[in-house]
C-alpha cells in the first residue's frame, strides 16, 4: 500500500482495511488447515520448536481435529466471499490462487509441502502474491519497483522456510514428507541458507546501485542482514542439535522477513521525504503497519509464559 502511494496512486483506505481482514482470515484458516492435515507428521515430530512442528494443540488433545478442520473450512469460505467483492478482476483471481496454494500446502491431493514445494509456496503466497494483490487493488497494475521489493523478500522466505523444515527433518522423514531440507540434507541446507543470503543481499545492493530500487530502500533492507548473519553463525556452530538454540535460530530466521518488510517501507518513506513526494494515506498505512508489528511483538512476549503453561499441562 505504501509503495502504491509512493508510485503516485491514490489509496482507498476502505480497501486497505478489507484486504487486511481478508489476509488475517485467510492466514488463520491456513493454520487450522495445516494443524489438521499435518497432524500425523506433528505426532511423529519430537524435535519441534516454538516456531516449527505445529502449535501442538491437536497433538496434546487441547482441540479436536474435527474442530480444526471445520474452522479451516469456515475461514476458507469467508475468505473466498471477501475476495469475490474486490473490484479488480486480476486481483480477485490472484486472491483465489493464493488461497488455493495456501490450502494445498498440506491438504490433499497436492500436499505441496510433502513434495519439496512448500518453501516456494509459502514465499509465493506470503511475500509474493499478498503484497502484489494489495498493490493491484489500489493501482490496477504492478510496477518494476514493486517487483524489485517483493523478489528479494520472497527469496528470503524460501531460505527461512528451509530452516523451519530442517528443524522438523526427523519427524518429516518418519511421516514421508519430502521437504527441501530432507532432499538436500542438513549440511547442504545450511550451506544453501548461508550462500543464498549472500546472493540475495548482493542482488539488493545491485538493484540499489542500478536505481531499480530507491537507494534508501536498498540500504534499509541491507541493514536487516544482521539477522541472517547471526542465524548463520549459530547454524555453523551446530545450533540445530541443541533444542534451546534451535528455538532461537528458528525465531531469528522468522524475524528476517518482517524486519526486511518494515525496512523497505521505512526506506520508501525516507525517500519520499527527501524528494518531496506526497505519500498521503501511505504514511498512515506505514504508521499503522508499524504499530501492528509492535503490538504483535509485545503480545507474543506477554503470551509466551501462559502459552508454555497450557502446552506443558
Amino acid at each position: 500500500m505504501t509503495l502504491a502511494a509512493y508510485d503516485g496512486h491514490a489509496l482507498q483506505p476502505a480497501w486497505y482495511a478489507w484486504l487486511l481482514l481478508w489476509a488475517w482470515c485467510t492466514h488463520l484458516g491456513v493454520h487450522y488447515c495445516n494443524e489438521y492435515f499435518d497432524l500425523a507428521a506433528d505426532r511423529l515430530n519430537t524435535d519441534h520448536t516454538e516456531w516449527t512442528g505445529g502449535s501442538r494443540v491437536l497433538v496434546r488433545g487441547l482441540v479436536r481435529p474435527e474442530t480444526s478442520l471445520a474452522t479451516a473450512f469456515v475461514l476458507l469460505f469467508t475468505g473466498a466471499l471477501m475476495a469475490s467483492v474486490v473490484p479488480n478482476t486480476a486481483a480477485r483471481l490472484a486472491m483465489l490462487v493464493l488461497m488455493a496454494l495456501a490450502w494445498f500446502y498440506t491438504a490433499p491431493p497436492f500436499r505441496l509441502n510433502y513434495h519439496a514445494l512448500g518453501e516456494v509456496t509459502t514465499a509465493a503466497t506470503l511475500y509474493g502474491l499478498c503484497p502484489v494483490i494489495c498493490y493491484m487493488v489500489q493501482a490496477d497494475t504492478v510496477s518494476v519497483t514493486m517487483a524489485a521489493v517483493v523478489g528479494p523478500i520472497s527469496a528470503f522466505q524460501v531460505l527461512r522456510q528451509s530452516l523451519m523444515n530442517l528443524s522438523d527433518i526427523e519427524g518429516d522423514r518418519r511421516a514421508g514428507k519430502h521437504t527441501m531440507a530432507l532432499i538436500l540434507g542438513p549440511r547442504n541446507t545450511i550451506r544453501a541458507y548461508c550462500f543464498g543470503q549472500v546472493a540475495v543481499y548482493t542482488c539488493v545492493v545491485l538493484l540499489g546501485v542500478w536505481e531499480v530500487l530507491p537507494p534508501t530502500v536498498a540500504v534499509a533492507v541491507l541493514l536487516s542482514c544482521v539477522i541472517p548473519a547471526r542465524v548463520a553463525r549459530q547454524l555453523l556452530s551446530d545450533a540445530m542439535a541443541d533444542p534451546p538454540r534451535a528455538n532461537q535460530v528458528t525465531f531469528l530466521a522468522s524475524m528476517q522477513m518482517p524486519a526486511a518488510v518494515m525496512a523497505a517501507m521505512s526506506g520508501l518513506v525516507i525517500d519520499a521525504n527527501i524528494h518531496d513526494r506526497e505519500l498521503g494515506a501511505g504514511t498512515w498505512v506505514y504508521a499503522l503497519t508499524l504499530l501492528i508489528a509492535l503490538a504483535w511483538a509485545a503480545g507474543w512476549l506477554l503470551a509466551r509464559p501462559r502459552a508454555h503453561r497450557l502446552l506443558d499441562a
